[in-house]
């Protein structure tokens, strides 16, 4: 296939870096931990249970021994005919192909060319075309005329390539193959026999006439690969999650502060909005005129038989309307005030039949700024007892218009 063709150079330099590092050890170390902390039964699933079975012929018999045994397991006689050795053999084997069993025909090793060669490590990922090339010349054989196989590892030096080299002729195996070939014995492999009925490690046995079998270790291999990648998904499915729960958590959170900051804004321009009206009343309080400090600069200064009828404040002008003893008098008595500025008369002065006294109608300015303090300076006429005939009410000192009629009451008794 073009596109295995291809692929199949990258996938051999990735395996040879793969093999030379040092994560098989590690995996294999971590996998032994792992199984040994699993209870004995469950153990056995994780282990390679295969059972090896190792066939020769000796002279014209048939040999079948288990792997490590020396006593054989079973003998057939080649010479019979080859049905009736096919039926014994199904008999010991069983009709269908073991999953658990492998079958290695094992060669003497006197038919075995056994070599060990040294290569750089740049030719391991191509190792076999490079052995196919070199057979002409580590050995007495052409590539084609001799089935081979190898088994390679790093040299101690770090620097080479040690390679055991295990070959045998195409005519000796197809001779042994051919006498096998009626009895339908599935063989696994072609290796060399050892002594102790143990093998070297090699298949001679080309890929074409091996059994297809399955590994239970790899099926199992397979399904624990299987099972981590769910595991593997499911835990990103979960991360993922738990990340969308915790953003979701995280705008409510915001949402919430942003509530909160927006509430914080209304009540900071509420609380704006009062700082700056209650700043407007102070203002606004503190540039109106003081009608009290007006009306205690007039108690200080007029005479004791004068009293007032009217006090209307408007536009920074006071009227005054009242009657009084000598109201002539009057404006220079007003003329020294701090508070009132420019007295003067608004009409001609008439006197009243009733009370005796003359009735007025004055106009002055006022102007009363905070810093400004007024002086109050000696009345004109001093006396023991203070004045009681000028008085307004509340409502009259907190209004800007005020309009106030006072009575003087000594001074009404003492024309009675």
């Amino acid at each position: 296939m073009p596109l295995f063709d291809s692929i199949q150079p990258v996938v051999a330099k990735w395996t040879t870096r793969y093999r030379r590092s040092p994560v098989p050890a590690f995996l294999a170390w971590w996998k032994a931990e792992l199984v040994g902390s699993l209870p004995a039964r469950w153990q056995a699933w994780f282990q390679d249970r295969r059972e090896v079975w190792l066939a020769s012929i000796e002279g014209d018999e048939l040999v079948l021994r288990r792997e490590g045994q020396s006593e054989p397991l079973a003998r057939f006689d080649l010479g019979r005919p080859a049905n009736e050795v096919r039926t014994e053999l199904a008999r010991l084997a069983g009709r269908e192909v073991d999953h658990d069993r492998l079958t290695i025909l094992a060669v003497p090793q006197a038919q075995v060319l056994l070599r060990s060669l040294q290569f750089p490590p740049a030719v391991e990922q191509n190792l076999r075309q490079v052995l196919s090339f070199e057979m002409d010349r580590q050995t007495p054989f052409k590539a084609d005329q001799v089935y081979f196989d190898y088994r390679a590892d790093l040299a101690a030096n770090g620097r080479q390539v040690k390679v055991d080299l295990a070959l045998m002729p195409r005519p000796a195996l197809d001779g042994l193959l051919q006498r096998l070939k009626g009895l339908d014995l599935a063989l696994d492999g072609v290796d060399v026999a050892t002594a102790g009925s143990a093998r070297a490690g090699f298949n001679l046995l080309p890929e074409t006439l091996r059994v297809r079998r399955s590994n239970p270790q790899r099926r199992m291999n397979w399904i624990l690969i299987g099972i981590a990648a769910l595991l593997l998904m499911l835990t990103m499915q979960q991360l993922l999650a738990n990340r969308t729960q915790a953003l979701e958590a995280l705008r409510a959170n915001v949402d919430a502060a942003r509530g909160e900051a927006h509430a914080v804004v209304a009540l900071r321009g509420q609380l704006n909005t009062a700082v700056d009206g209650a700043g407007y009343l102070a203002d606004k309080k503190r540039n109106e005129p003081s009608v009290m400090r007006v009306l205690g600069d007039l108690s200080s200064r007029l005479p004791d038989d004068t009293w007032l009828e009217r006090l209307t404040f408007r536009n920074q002008n006071l009227e005054i309307v009242g009657q009084s003893g000598e109201a002539t008098r009057l404006i220079a008595l007003l003329q020294g005030s701090s508070v009132l500025a420019g007295p003067a008369f608004s009409g001609q002065i008439s006197p009243d039949a009733q009370t005796r006294k003359e009735r007025f109608n004055l106009n002055a300015s006022y102007d009363l700024r905070p810093e400004q303090k007024a002086v109050d300076p000696e009345p004109a006429a001093a006396t023991e007892q203070a004045p009681e005939d000028s008085a307004q009410t509340p409502e009259a000192a907190d209004s800007p218009v005020v309009e106030s009629e006072a009575t003087d009451d000594k001074a009404a008794e003492g024309d009675r």
